[in-house]
Parts: C-alpha cells; structure tokens; sequence
C-alpha cells in the first residue's frame, strides 16, 4: 500500500506544573501619618490623627465657638491622660473611619440611711457646648441601677428627655432583669444633667418599694456594649463607692451643614486628600471624610489617603490565584494554565489537560509514544500538504510565549492513522 506522508514541524513547549519560586521579600511602605507634620501623633498609648492635635497649628480650628479638637496631654500621670481642652473630659479613643470617641464621666450617686433620708450625693453633669461632639444616640443608653430608683436627665434648659424606673423584687423571688433599667436616648445630644428620685411609698410605705432596696442608687450615661455584662449580678447592685462609665460621642466638622455646604468653600473644605469623600453627619449638622474604597489613611491632610495593597492582606481580601495590585482595588486571576473564579476557594480549574498519541516514523524505525501528562502546553503547528512548499513555523509567535522551547522536532505521521490532541 501506497503511503503519503504529511511534513508536520511541530514547535512544542511542555513546562511540567511546578510551584513558582517567592519573590524577594518587600519592604513595607511606612504607615501613613495620622498627625500634621511635626505635631504630637499619641498621648500614651492614645493615637491623635488630625483634625485633632495638642499644639497651636496641630489641630482644625473652627473658632471660639466650635473648639474640641484641640486636645490636652497630661504627662505627669501613669499613663498619660487625654483630654478635651476647655472641657477636661477624659478620652481613651479617637476612630477617624467612624467619626467616634470614646469619653470617661462618672456616674452619679445617691445614698440614703434606713429611714430613706439622703446621705451622700455625687453629681455626673457632662456639658460638651458647642464642640464638634454630640452623645451618641445609636451606641449610649441611659441606665438607673439600684431600688428603688427613678434615674432620668434634663437638658440645659432644665426640661425632661428620658429616663426610666428600677425596682427590687424580694430577696425570695428571682432578680434577673431586676434591679436596674435602661432607656434610649435620642440624637442632637450634648448636654446631660442627670437626676434621681427615691420612692419610699407614702406614708404608709409600700412594699412594692421598700421591701428590698440598696443603700446607694445610680443614674449614668454609658456605651451599651460596655454597661450589657458588667451589671447583672448582686455585688453591682450593693456597690456603694464611685465609678466612672465610657461613653460615645459622635464628632464631626460642625461649622457648616453638610458636605454641599462645605464643597462650595474648598479653602475650609476639611476632606484634603485627593482619594477621600465627605459624609453627611447623622448625629447633627456638619460631615466627616472618609478615604476612598481602596484607600486608607488619613482624609483630613493632603495626600492622606493611600493606595491599599490588597495582594498583602489575603485575610481581607481573597485571591486563590495570582494578584495584582491597582489603584483603589486589585484584579485576581487563576494561575496560568487555569480557569475560573480566583476569588474563590477552589474556583479555579486546570485547564491543560491532554493525552499524548503520536505513532513517529523515523526511517524503518518505529517508535510508539504513549503518556498522560498533566501539564502546561503552547504549540505551533504548521502543515505542508502534498505538493505544497514548506513553510518554517513562525519565530516571532513563539519567542513571545512566555516560556523557552525544550523541543524542535520534524515529524513524518503516517497517513490514515490517528493522531488526537485532547485538551
């Protein structure tokens, strides 16, 4: 039988799956600074990230009428003491990213002797003016702790905003929820004057009010998540002595409305770095800045906010592939020779799967070739028909894959028989 043969050149790059060596370890940048260039950047362990600062020019400075973001640093304490000039309340933190700090006042205490006359009294008052803070309505709750007890508060002009009523069941019948109260207060917040009531039942007395009560009754403004499991056994309820309870407040630049207001004067505008947006306060007039997505840092001083390299923070931000690094985000793609999702755990499948059926005729010799390889694969085929001129394989496409050739091989198939490629 007659046999024609097609030329075949076949230009094959086989690169076995193979882990890729780590790249050089990088130096990380820097953080970027929270303070103005040269001012005071913590008071003890506390972080002050501008518009807040210690010094003349370190913080915002809004006018008489809206000073708070000049802070005080007590360095004759252990530790250091934070707090709020013209004010003196003590702050223990500052969040740029939502416009909180966190502010220490003491409760305040009454105590009475066993006819229900009062004995004792300290005074929790917390006035915070015209500064840029407001007492959060979304993270404070008013609590009255001790019986019987009517704790509730006024503002400046001496009229009722809220308050509850705590009572004691006798000591024979369970006290779980019993003993102390809770109330929500509402927003645009910053005075609280609090106040008690101690009920003795008339006359006659009552026993709903006198059977079981404490000797010292509390009212307080306090962060809800701090208050929830510090109250709710029998030592608080008999406690006797002082304490001081955190409490949140919302801040924000205050001098104008919001931010359409405020993007009409860019020289006041306090959002400065270029990748930053404002944000309307939800706790009274004014707005804050926050860095774009992608960005971190500090909005308030130029240049503040700084590209977030994704690929270094996997926990954050998922890629079982290989990523990229781009302003504001970051691309994850599946390793080459796969497909998928990268930005999901197990998402990417291999794709270069293929079985190997080649009969080579080399003169008389016959070689059979017969191997499953599990590998990554470009080829350049180029067929010269019968009668037709030969043509080499183009160069230029191959050196621009992204791996050295292992192999150049002329090879004479026979026709008629079968030779499958299967991806």
């Amino acid at each position: 039988m007659a046999i024609t043969c097609l030329r075949v050149q076949a230009i094959a790059l086989v690169v076995l799956i193979s882990r890729l060596a780590p790249a050089s370890a990088q130096v990380p940048r820097p953080a970027p600074g929270v303070a103005r260039p040269g001012c005071r950047d913590r008071c003890g362990n506390i972080s002050i990230p501008y518009p807040f600062g210690i010094s003349a020019g370190c913080y915002r400075d809004d006018g008489i009428q809206l000073q708070g973001f000049e802070l005080v640093c007590d360095d004759t304490r252990s530790p250091p003491r934070l707090s709020i000039s013209g004010y003196d309340h003590q702050l223990t933190g500052l969040s740029l990213a939502a416009g909180e700090a966190t502010a220490y006042h003491n409760a305040t205490r009454a105590c009475y002797n066993t006819s229900g006359g009062l004995v004792d009294r300290t005074d929790g008052t917390m006035s915070l003016g015209t500064s840029p803070y407001l007492f959060s309505s979304a993270k404070n709750r008013l609590v009255s702790l001790g019986c019987p007890n009517f704790g509730f508060f006024v503002d400046m002009e001496g009229y009722y905003v809220g308050g509850c009523m705590s009572m004691c069941k006798p000591s024979r019948m369970p006290s779980t929820g019993v003993g102390c109260c809770e109330s929500e207060i509402s927003a645009g917040l910053n005075f609280f004057e609090p106040h008690q009531i101690n009920y003795t039942g008339g006359p006659g007395g009552d026993a709903a009010f006198s059977s079981n009560s404490t000797t010292c009754r509390y009212v307080f403004l306090v962060e809800t998540a701090w208050y929830g499991p510090r109250f709710n056994d029998v030592a608080s309820l008999n406690r006797t002595g002082d304490f001081a309870v955190p409490v949140v407040l919302d801040w924000a630049v205050r001098n104008v409305g919001n931010c359409s207001a405020a993007e009409r004067n860019m020289t006041d505008y306090a959002c400065r770095s270029a990748n930053s947006k404002c944000i309307n306060s939800t706790n009274g007039a004014g707005y804050r800045c926050n860095c774009s997505k992608g960005y971190e840092g500090n909005p308030y001083l130029d240049g503040g906010c700084r590209d977030i390299n994704e690929c270094e923070h996997p926990d954050q931000y998922p890629c079982f592939g290989v990523c990229t690094n781009k302003p504001g985000g970051y691309h994850c793609q599946c390793r080459p020779g796969a497909s998928g999702d990268a930005y999901r755990q197990n998402g990417c499948r291999d794709k270069d799967k293929f079985t190997l059926a080649l009969k080579v005729v080399t003169g008389t010799q016959i070689i059979i070739l017969s191997k499953r390889w599990r590998i990554l694969v470009s080829i350049h085929v180029l067929l010269a028909l019968p009668g037709a001129p030969e043509e080499e394989a183009d160069q230029n496409e191959a050196e621009n894959l992204p791996y050295k050739f292992k192999q150049q091989d002329v090879l004479d198939l026979e026709e008629g028989s079968t030779y499958t490629f299967s991806m």
